[in-house]
């Protein structure tokens, strides 16, 4: 289980949307957490919905499936391997960064959402998709 780190906050950006950020140690390399955050397959197993297409290129689609027979579209924003995956899912933005430190790397996840309703929900979620990561990290092989 990933510990909660006490730079997790939640700040109102001064277009008045909100910006959940929430930072976890990993003792992974910075290039395998690089490739469960960027192939669809290992996406999958931690983010919320299944990845069904993942162009990892600025500009390129993000697709979820929805669980509801439909998808969730989104486009890739800002890649730099293995530092920057940032895409934009329906109206809200969530980036992921990777620091190096001495034992793994650290991760930032930002979830800037487009309406405020309902997103204190996300914390709690999140969590579990970090812990979810840390634990898909430590039982399975990603791929090279």
């Amino acid at each position: 289980m990933t510990t909660p780190s006490p730079a997790d906050d939640t700040t109102r950006l001064p277009d008045g949307r909100l910006a959940l950020r929430l930072e976890r140690h990993l003792t992974h390399s910075r290039e395998k957490v690089w490739r469960a955050l960027t192939t669809p397959e290992h996406l999958s197993v931690w983010y919320p919905f299944p990845a069904v297409e993942l162009d990892l290129r600025p500009g390129g689609v993000i697709r979820f499936d929805n669980g509801e027979g439909g998808t969730l579209d989104g486009e890739v924003i800002a890649v730099d391997p293995p530092r920057l995956f940032a895409f934009r899912e329906v109206d809200d933005h969530l980036s992921l960064e990777l620091h190096e430190e001495p034992t793994g790397c650290r991760l930032i996840l930002t979830h800037t959402f487009a309406e405020t309703a309902g997103y204190e929900n996300y914390t709690t979620g999140w969590i579990k998709c970090l812990d979810a990561l840390d634990a898909t990290l430590t039982t399975q092989p990603t791929p090279t």
